[in-house]
């Protein structure tokens, strides 16, 4: 069921990006579609051995992931997940009257009430656990408290003997998208371990794009494998840069300045997205697949939860679609020959 033994390992990775999560939702809706014309008509915890994601990210996988109630079914399809984006972006991100002063009061406190999120998870996972998973599932964060990566899992090997941290669904998906600024950081407990709890932000700030968290995981778990494709999917890149004149003499506050767009956290998460891409697309065993994209004029805002900057967001995922059909078209080839 979740692929030992097999020579060929399919990963599946979700980049950051709040509600710019609608790119990546509306390329697994189309690559779906496409599978099913091809004669595959399974759902993605079937096809892939291992999800990984950040942040909104985090939430995709796990939407596809979580069991219904009769545990073999997911209890969520991507055009499911999508429409949770579409319709309920505005409570998560509700909209300001006069945002100017939302940025400047994010300077001292979070920008947006976190009840609604934490709402809107319990109602999509309820008690579900990460144990519950119906493939493996691998969600970033990060420890504040002991300052290091925290990485969330739950692993299916057939014999036991690995007892990962089990979590609830809902309290991995807050923890991994609670990105400093915006949101309170939550303290979570391990529902195996009374004793430990965590302090944990979003998983973005050291791993807005998991791929590379997610292959060396399936690297433990399938050493075998001869190959591990990787389907990564991004939620659309900014064409902005900083001219030299516009940086030569920022201090701090211009480097995390909200109003700006906070070009220190811009720059960390670009980076280590772009490094992880080149690194993975240059080792033998990979067959890396990346799909991202500009996103133009349109907003590269995480927040912008307005129905203009829906519409922008689908029209940037439709262009990522439509330049990478030969990216596509090999996932689907390979997702036919998979056994």
């Amino acid at each position: 069921m979740f692929g030992f033994g097999k020579s060929r390992i399919f990963v599946l990775s979700v980049d950051g990006g709040g509600i710019r999560g609608i790119i990546p939702a509306m390329i697994l809706q189309h690559l779906e579609q496409r599978l099913k014309e091809a004669g595959v008509d399974k759902p993605f915890h079937r096809l892939f051995d291992l999800m990984a994601g950040t942040s909104t990210g985090s939430i995709i996988v796990l939407g596809l992931t979580a069991p219904a109630e009769n545990r073999s079914d997911a209890a969520f399809s991507i055009s499911d997940i999508l429409r949770i984006y579409e319709n309920q972006g505005r409570e998560i991100f509700p909209p300001a009257r006069f945002r100017s002063l939302r940025t400047v009061s994010q300077v001292w406190t979070e920008r947006y009430d976190h009840r609604p999120l934490e709402g809107i998870l319990k109602e999509w996972f309820g008690d579900l656990t990460l144990k519950d998973a119906l493939t493996n599932v691998l969600v970033t964060a990060f420890d504040t408290e002991h300052t290091k990566p925290f990485l969330m899992k739950s692993r299916h090997f057939p014999k036991g003997g690995v007892t990962d941290l089990n979590f609830y669904m809902r309290d991995a998906a807050r923890a991994s998208s609670a990105a400093p600024t915006f949101f309170e950081l939550p303290y979570i407990q391990a529902l195996n371990r009374e004793d430990q709890r965590f302090s944990l932000i979003d998983g973005g700030v050291f791993a807005n794009n998991p791929a590379l968290c997610a292959y060396i995981e399936a690297r433990k778990m399938f050493p075998r494998a001869k190959k591990y494709t990787i389907l990564s999917l991004g939620t659309g890149r900014a064409s902005w840069g900083y001219p030299y004149e516009d940086v030569k003499d920022w201090g701090y506050i211009d480097w995390v300045r909200p109003g700006k767009g906070t070009p220190l956290f811009r720059m960390i998460m670009r980076g280590q997205s772009e490094c992880v891409a080149h690194h993975l697309s240059r080792i033998d065993e990979v067959e890396y697949i990346r799909l991202n994209g500009l996103l133009d004029n349109r907003s590269e805002l995480m927040d912008d939860a307005g129905d203009r900057n829906i519409q922008r967001l689908k029209q940037a995922a439709e262009t990522i679609i439509r330049e990478n059909e030969e990216k596509l078209q090999r996932m689907v080839s390979l997702l036919q020959r998979r056994r």
